[in-house]
């Protein structure tokens, strides 16, 4: 808004406090049954493949960035890479040791 506008319209502006302003941020969002069905999915997985298996899984963040997770439940080691070839790497050597 510019300096006229706020001499021309004092009524469009206003100031508003800390927790007038909380009311109205966006609130987080809930939890979706295909969230749900995910997580099941990934603990049946996860029990399926076993104790001493690599798990590994990619996730993107809300600017499309992608990102590569590796664990090795056998150590409790974990790894978070840019790239795939980060993470076989990772890998190779967990099995060349």
């Amino acid at each position: 808004m510019s300096a006229y506008e706020k001499w021309r319209y004092p009524e469009k502006t206003s100031v508003i406090s800390i927790e007038e302003r909380a009311k109205y941020a966006k609130k987080p969002k809930r939890r979706s049954i295909f969230w749900a069905i995910n997580q099941l999915w990934q603990g049946w997985l996860a029990a399926a493949a076993g104790e001493n298996e690599v798990r590994i899984w990619q996730t993107c963040d809300r600017n499309g960035n992608t990102c590569w997770h590796g664990c090795d439940r056998a150590t409790g080691r974990s790894k978070s890479a840019a790239t795939d070839d980060e993470i076989r790497a990772w890998i190779d050597r967990r099995y060349c040791q």
